[in-house]
């Protein structure tokens, strides 16, 4: 696994190609690998943004809300139920 790039120095590779600035003289000058200045590119390319941010974080859902509001239901319904009972 590589190491952490900072956003600045992404920014600061990405204007430096946006310039027509050699890939050799952009890797010495900010430490970044040749296949990390390809993804980044491509991101650019793709997003507009030097970093790719992820609509939502996290682990999916496994209930929606239309089950969770009937557990919900089945609570106020009925309070002292156990859960084994509403797994059944």
């Amino acid at each position: 696994m590589g190491r952490y790039i900072s956003n600045e120095r992404k920014q600061v590779a990405l204007q430096m190609s946006l310039l027509n600035v050699k890939d050799p003289t952009i890797r010495r000058y900010t430490g970044i690998s040749e296949r990390s200045l390809r993804y980044l590119r491509k991101v650019y390319r793709e997003t507009g943004e030097v970093v790719r941010t992820p609509v939502c974080a996290g682990r999916p859902r496994i209930l929606d809300s239309l089950d969770a509001n009937f557990l919900e239901a089945c609570i106020e319904r009925q309070p002292d139920i156990y859960l084994t009972e509403m797994q059944d």
